[in-house]
């Protein structure tokens, strides 16, 4: 009996054996499929999440950017019209608004370093943050390390359709940065006869780290082509100089592998066409390689396999007699070790391992429960990702909307965002204890009215201070926002009252379907900023307010940015302090402490402006750092004590540009006199001439030269002449004429009157007077 059972054991284990036996022989000899199928998964997976981050992040963006301002309606204030009906005034504001508004179209995109619209019949750049001439901005903010100013110049004056210019080198904060130029010529943007350009640089270093970071391969490569097939950007793991061969696009319509042969070397290319923008990305692995590595593999595994064949008979036979057992001795060991002591040694074996099996399916529902209580976690990061944005549309199933307690997803909503302004008078301290009693205390304070009014609802916790309602509207809006802005009222004057507990609530406005959540926190979250400027308000209304999100905020009277700025530029300290007492007494007449804080967060951002867009000498150990000016800010009580510190840092920035200004009149006026001694004899040299080489006007150059030198130009030019018409004459036998030719001269006649009342004689009498004998 015990042989015959044995056996059993040994067939079976052979059974088992020889099972993934024959599957590894057959995977043996497929591993190149395998690991091509694995590869084109892989492939075809990297460069979609390649395409998308590009397109979306970069791509559309950008393009998206170009679209936008080429139909926006400011372009009118640089028509001839535009020039007579508006002053100045209205037009730099009018120009400040452009700029802000490309700011806020670009300062969310990581990807995005400058973006700037080119004038032509202005010489005019206007960016997110500066308005200014080519020269400064070629100078001063971003120079094109490739290009000389007259080429920058002509640069700026092409014509460009949806073009991007890779490895477009530029020197920006005394950095060397790698990027990619994208131009295009804006079709209604044409002024006086010529179209205005805009030109946007993108990061091209963090789109290389991107797809170094998802190369398939070591010695891969791959390249980025736009939808003309121009190259983009190309990256490789190690330094290869290969070209990427030509391609039929047209002939691939699917995603596949091909094998092709370059230079000698067989190569894998795979590729993906965006269908939108019609972009290429593809990636290449050089094939011998690739499958060096897989024969290494093939080879291991069938070593292996020999190995395993002589070491599992033995083990087979060795295990089937160590694991042969009688099921008495089974049911014994199970008993003595089971917490079960009601299990019966009477029981027959299979009895035993069935009531095991029964003990063992409750502890799973023990083990349920416990997982039940994290539900609350998982549903509130659920609500946040579909307020942020962060889950996309189709992801949204049934198993979804039962996590939410969810019907539909076709529902109306309200999304009510609620921040604690301040609960000092109800905590003491800062912990994260203490501030989740606060959250507590507010969202039973809000469940308890929402329940109430019978408004179906959804708390989502953002952070300590933060909190978001999703509100379920079933009357119209019109009826349903009064009774919530009813509920919120009581709710501030409860918290108020009986906990110190002070908050600001925004309300959006009503979307259809939880798909369209993340607009209406965008709304919400948008109208609340409003509570800098308006003070008073406790709640604020999407549909009642969203004009002011986007209207013009006065912080300040509308001269006093061109006072500080033109004290600044002119290095005057009286106009600073001047400015500044301004500023000191609308701050008081205000009487409000968040008007106060909106004043000087726009005074630093107008501080950090000056500083990078004016030629200046503050050392880095003067530049106050934008972290602990912002904290300064909120934390500090007496706004009059941060705007005596601001006011020593515009100081110090005017003080800086004197200095600036004198050293680098100093440069000039050494640079001017170097040329001058080099041209002077020639005929062309001029006020004018000089001015166009260093790029300053005939009036600036006239007035520095004769403050540094004390003469007029032209004064200096004929006194170099002069002197060296005088050595020509004395030391040659050149005739007047070869020597009015010589120094400058066209004409003879012109020389012969200059000389004569340089000297007071004429230059052949000059010679005749003091020739030596």
């Amino acid at each position: 009996m015990f042989k015959k059972i044995l056996w059993r054991f040994v067939f079976s284990y052979l059974v088992i054996f020889i099972i993934p036996l024959f599957i590894g022989i057959g995977a043996y000899f497929s591993v190149k499929e395998i690991m091509m199928s694995s590869l084109y998964r892989y492939n075809k997976t990297t460069l979609t999440q390649l395409e998308d981050k590009v397109e979306n992040e970069v791509v559309k963006s950008v393009e998206s950017l170009a679209d936008w301002i080429n139909l926006n309606p400011y372009y009118f204030i640089f028509l001839p019209e535009a020039k007579e009906a508006l002053d100045s005034s209205d037009r730099l504001l009018n120009i400040r608004n452009l700029c802000r508004e490309i700011y806020s179209q670009t300062y969310k995109n990581s990807y995005i370093l400058d973006a700037f619209i080119y004038i032509p019949s202005e010489n005019l750049i206007i960016g997110p943050s500066y308005t200014t001439t080519p020269y400064n901005y070629y100078t001063y903010i971003n120079r094109p390390l490739d290009m000389s100013y007259e080429k920058w110049l002509k640069f700026l004056n092409g014509e460009y359709k949806m073009q991007y210019i890779p490895s477009f080198e530029i020197k920006a904060d005394y950095k060397k940065l790698s990027t990619i130029m994208f131009a295009n010529t804006l079709s209604r943007w044409i002024i006086d006869g010529k179209n205005a350009n805009v030109f946007v640089i993108i990061d091209q270093s963090k789109i290389v780290n991107l797809m170094k970071e998802i190369i398939s391969y070591p010695k891969g490569i791959m390249w980025i082509l736009d939808r003309n097939n121009n190259q983009v950007l190309k990256v490789s793991a190690e330094k290869q100089n290969i070209s990427l061969p030509k391609i039929n696009f047209s002939i691939y319509n699917d995603f596949s592998i091909r094998e092709f042969k370059l230079d000698g070397q067989k190569w894998i290319v795979y590729y993906t066409i965006s269908p939108l923008y019609g972009w290429k990305y593809i990636s290449m692995v050089p094939v011998d390689s690739f499958f060096e590595e897989i024969r290494k593999i093939r080879n291991l595994s069938l070593l292996l396999l020999g190995l395993m064949s002589v070491i599992s008979s033995i083990l087979i036979f060795f295990f089937s007699v160590q694991n042969y057992r009688p099921l008495s001795e089974i049911k014994s060991l199970l008993q003595s070790n089971n917490e079960n002591k009601d299990l019966k040694s009477t029981k027959s074996e299979f009895d035993v391992i069935r009531d095991l099996v029964v003990h063992t399916l409750s502890k799973e529902e023990e083990m349920k429960r416990q997982i039940t209580r994290f539900t609350p976690i998982i549903k509130n990061n659920l609500l946040y990702q579909l307020l942020v944005g962060g889950i996309l549309p189709e992801s949204i199933g049934d198993l979804e909307l039962k996590t939410l307690s969810m019907e539909k997803q076709s529902g109306k909503f309200v999304v009510c965002l609620v921040e604690i302004d301040d609960c000092s008078g109800f905590i003491k301290g800062e912990s994260d204890s203490e501030y989740a009693l606060v959250t507590l205390v507010v969202t039973n304070v809000l469940d308890e009215l929402l329940d109430t009014n019978n408004f179906k609802h959804w708390n989502v916790l953002f952070s300590r201070t933060k909190l978001s309602v999703i509100v379920e509207i079933k009357d119209s809006f019109e009826q349903s926002l009064p009774k919530l802005s009813s509920l919120f009222e009581n709710m501030i004057e409860f918290l108020e009252k009986n906990f110190t507990i002070f908050v600001s609530v925004g309300i959006s406005g009503e979307v259809l379907g939880i798909v369209n959540l993340k607009f209406a926190y965008e709304q919400a979250e948008k109208v609340l900023s409003l509570k800098f400027v308006k003070p008073n308000m406790k709640i604020f209304k999407f549909s009642e307010l969203s004009q002011d999100i986007t209207s013009e905020k006065e912080f300040l009277p509308k001269d006093i940015e061109n006072r500080i700025i033109n004290s600044v530029k002119e290095g005057k300290v009286e106009g600073i302090y001047e400015v500044f007492e301004d500023i000191r007494c609308h701050i008081t007449a205000a009487n409000s402490p968040h008007m106060a804080k909106m004043i000087l967060i726009y005074l630093y951002g107008l501080y950090y402006q000056l500083l990078n867009s004016i030629p200046n000498t503050v050392g880095d150990d003067q530049k106050p750092e934008p972290e602990k000016v912002m904290r300064l800010i909120i934390d500090e009580k007496n706004p009059k004590k941060v705007l005596q510190a601001l006011q020593e840092d515009y100081r110090i920035l005017a003080e800086s540009v004197i200095v600036n200004k004198q050293k680098m009149g100093n440069d000039l006026i050494s640079n001017i006199l170097e040329y001058i001694h080099q041209q002077y004899s020639s005929s062309e040299i001029s006020l004018s001439t000089i001015a166009d080489k260093f790029n300053i006007t005939p009036q600036y150059l006239s007035a520095i030269f004769k403050e540094k030198t004390g003469q007029n130009i032209s004064d200096y030019i004929q006194n170099l002449r002069m002197n060296r018409a005088k050595e020509l004459l004395l030391t040659t036998d050149y005739s007047v004429s070869q020597i009015a030719k010589m120094i400058g001269y066209t004409e003879v006649s012109g020389f012969t009157k200059a000389f004569k009342k340089f000297e007071g004689v004429s230059p052949n009498k000059f010679r005749e007077l003091n020739k030596p004998q």
